[in-house]
């Protein structure tokens, strides 16, 4: 598990040098762009069937993920599809909380796979009612392309932790 975790880090960390590369290589593509807006209305339509917890149907995480879905959570642990599902069935959500993905960025193009990073942040509820920000992530997102259609592969959750003695110099 530690090695899967090390490999997504690993993965995160190297992806921004050879896309660099292929940006400076290559002239500001349009079809990229269109690609991109698409990609991320995948992403948009991804987390409102999480949210509301639509397993079936048009538009649903059942419909828009790949049978082969699979997330590394922000603690290491892999889930699949399934797993995935049913986790987001049974938590408890409230108008407000939720992902909330932005920085979208299609970072590589191979055919039918697209790769992209977002930050998302994760809002809940606090002892209060009041919504909070409960965590942040850099968020690696895998998409395929099945019969003409842009899917959810999978996501690789890389939590956003304050350097230490940032809290402090505020």
């Amino acid at each position: 598990m530690k090695y899967i975790w090390a490999l997504v880090l690993c993965a995160l960390a190297c992806l921004p040098l050879p896309v660099r590369a292929q940006e400076e290589k290559r002239a500001p593509n349009t079809g990229t762009a269109a690609l991109e807006k698409e990609l991320f209305q995948v992403e948009l339509k991804w987390m409102k069937a999480e949210f509301d917890k639509k397993t079936t149907g048009p538009d649903s995480m059942g419909e828009l993920w790949t049978d082969d879905f699979f997330d590394i959570l922000a603690g290491g642990k892999v889930v699949n599809k399934q797993q995935m599902m049913d986790q987001m069935v049974h938590t408890d959500r409230h108008p407000g909380t939720g992902a909330f993905p932005d920085h979208f960025k299609l970072r590589a193009l191979y055919g039918n796979v697209a790769l992209a990073s977002d930050h998302t942040v994760i809002k809940g509820v606090d002892a209060n009612g009041k919504i909070v920000v409960v965590r942040e992530m850099g968020v690696l997102r895998m998409f395929v392309k099945e019969n003409g259609k842009w899917r959810v592969a999978g996501a690789g959750l890389v939590p956003i932790v304050p350097a230490a003695g940032a809290a402090s110099a505020k």
